[in-house]
């Protein structure tokens, strides 16, 4: 650890795998104190002890958490700010994805990844909200996805999950500022996680290591908004928004 390193107190739900998993092995790395939560306790067992053996010395704290259930964020993670001794910095990571089209789609499964996505975001904000307002300091990051841009064939449910996070994202960023909270909106692409892995096609892929690093730099630069990787992702996002509905509705479900 070095000298005047800035310690800070870090949540990130969805830590089992994928990027939530990376973020939590680069902030345990640099000796962050840490909460994780999952709904896999056993695998954030296995994760703890891989963060313990950097031997960086900040926390980790670990608890089981399925986000889809509203309540249960109230439950927790209030709990784990407490045991961190405040919140710099939560990271609302945690998401899950359903691939299906008209006619044999299930809405249990829409319904799960709506409870998951948007409404276990809001519901972890919403139960740290005291926190922030008493500390008055602090940053949100939201995980959205460029599948926010546009509603993806076969991907309804998740890209109106993720066009709904960005958007609550941006509605609250003018609400928390008087109370010096700042709010991050990252856009992935294509990252190698179990949320993606099942499509015949991921364009322009990169590893979820090297994808969760150029998360960490963006988080860590405090800017709003950020399309990750950069290249070529905000430039297809500009095509995305642009193409006519016309032929947008001609895109062949994934």
């Amino acid at each position: 650890m070095s000298k005047g390193f800035d310690k800070k107190k870090v949540i990130i739900t969805g830590a089992s795998s994928g990027i939530g998993r990376e973020l939590a092995l680069i902030y345990g790395k640099a000796g962050h104190d840490l909460a994780i939560t999952s709904r896999r306790k056993k695998v954030l067992e296995e994760l703890s002890k891989e963060i313990r053996s950097f031997g960086a010395g900040g926390k980790v704290i670990i608890a089981s958490l399925d986000v889809s259930e509203s309540e249960d964020n109230f439950k927790v993670l209030p709990k784990l700010a407490k045991d961190l001794g405040g919140v710099d910095l939560f990271i609302a990571n945690a998401g899950i994805s359903t691939n299906s089209s008209f006619g044999v789609k299930s809405f249990e499964a829409d319904k799960k990844v709506i409870d998951t996505n948007l409404i276990g975001l809001m519901a972890g904000i919403s139960s740290l909200q005291s926190v922030f307002r008493a500390q008055k300091k602090g940053q949100i990051v939201g995980i959205s996805s460029v599948a926010s841009f546009r509603g993806l064939p076969g991907s309804a449910s998740y890209s109106t999950s993720k066009a709904a996070v960005s958007t609550y994202l941006e509605a609250l960023r003018g609400e928390v500022r008087k109370f010096g909270v700042k709010v991050t909106v990252i856009h992935p692409g294509f990252i190698d996680t179990p949320i993606n892995q099942k499509l015949k096609t991921r364009p322009f892929l990169v590893s979820a290591e090297k994808g969760a690093k150029k998360i960490y730099d963006r988080i860590e630069s405090g800017v709003r908004s950020a399309t990750v990787p950069w290249f070529p992702w905000a430039l297809i996002g500009v095509l995305m928004r642009s193409v006519p509905e016309f032929l947008w509705e001609k895109i062949e479900p994934r």
